[in-house]
């Protein structure tokens, strides 16, 4: 972010900016971090929003909000805190009780579409992503959440069925060849390291995915 950007975000922030109260922070694997948020100001969720935290003095991170109970509310972001940066640094320190301050929700563009299968692909930084995503599926559709990672990840997150793939593209394309997806009636969600989200989206094709949504987080 440039800095005539970063200094138009804080002043907007500081007009704009919303409360919201740390209640935990818990790790799911030594690298996820659920932080669970009280934002009594948040209004109309849709899947994949995200929202605007200040990290650091006038650097800003965008998180997806995975999870929302709008009788409590309550959202939680799952942050992929395996690699260094002001991101990473800030989501770490998060304590309960703590007070922050957000803006948004902003994005928000994908979407659950009336396809019976959903099939979502990228690496940790995406599944908050696509935890969004699960919880605002129909109960008649089906949704697979395929998660290229070194470790093995817990076979649920937030209640997301969760598939980990350790061979990157070719593990992934191993997967996809294994199932039985008619391609013409599925849609596929790719999300998280630009490059790797390029490499997903040439493979979908190749495979002859009509329906192929692709989001870019980070390089």
């Amino acid at each position: 972010m440039s800095y005539l950007k970063e200094k138009a975000t804080a002043f907007l922030m500081s007009r704009i900016g919303k409360p919201a109260h740390v209640i935990a922070a818990e790790y799911i694997t030594d690298s996820l971090l659920a932080i669970t948020l009280h934002m009594p100001e948040f209004v109309k969720w849709r899947s994949c929003q995200h929202l605007k935290f200040e990290t650091e003095k006038s650097h800003f991170r965008d998180y997806t909000l995975a999870q929302w109970a709008e009788s409590s509310k309550q959202g939680t972001l799952l942050i992929d805190v395996g690699h260094k940066g002001p991101g990473s640094n800030w989501a770490r320190q998060l304590q309960p009780g703590q007070s922050l301050v957000y803006a948004g929700p902003g994005g928000g563009f994908h979407q659950p579409t009336n396809a019976p299968h959903l099939v979502c692909i990228g690496d940790a930084s995406a599944i908050g992503q696509f935890t969004s995503l699960y919880h605002r599926t129909e109960s008649s559709q089906q949704l697979h959440a395929l998660i290229c990672h070194q470790q093995a990840l817990p076979a649920t997150i937030l209640e997301m069925p969760v598939i980990t793939t350790y061979g990157h593209v070719a593990g992934i394309e191993r997967w996809l060849l294994q199932q039985p997806l008619p391609m013409h009636d599925t849609t596929f969600y790719t999300a998280g390291n630009i490059p790797l989200v390029v490499q997903i989206k040439k493979l979908l094709k190749r495979l002859g995915a009509q329906q192929v949504k692709a989001q870019g987080f980070w390089e």
